[in-house]
């Protein structure tokens, strides 16, 4: 089976990517993405970051998705929804609400601070910066 390659946009550089994909399917363990399948792991050209390209099941939609900061996403999901829930179940009781309300904050900006620290490495390490002593 011949397979014609894709062309995809790095989110990270906005590098254009040729990706060949066969016929292989990795397994996804991803719980925010459930519906998706991942086809091909693959690194960017320029910036070398880690890259995965996900295909919906019913839809056929595909998505390039950035590992790295895709993992720091995933890996709160569950307290994420836990903490939704308890939300839409304590609309009426404000204490309850505000409280749920702010653990979502914390847990967003969390997110938000390991998602920049990953983009600033890449960036020193794509730049090729080097920090020491100014004399």
């Amino acid at each position: 089976m011949i397979s014609l390659p894709k062309v995809k946009k790095c989110p990270c550089c906005k590098r254009i990517n040729v990706v060949l994909i066969n016929g292989i399917t990795y397994e996804n363990n991803f719980h925010s993405m459930a519906d998706w399948v991942i086809k091909k792991f693959f690194n960017c050209r320029k910036c070398k970051v880690e890259l995965g390209l996900f295909i919906h099941k019913t839809e056929k939609k595909e998505k390039i998705i950035w590992m790295d900061i895709f993992k720091c996403e995933d890996s709160y999901y569950d307290q994420l929804n836990k903490l939704h829930k308890i939300k839409e179940k304590n609309i009426n009781n404000k204490k309850l609400y505000n409280t749920t309300l702010d653990d979502i904050n914390k847990l967003y900006n969390k997110i938000r601070a390991e998602q920049v620290k990953i983009k600033i490495k890449v960036k020193i390490q794509s730049k090729g910066i080097l920090i020491g002593h100014v004399y």
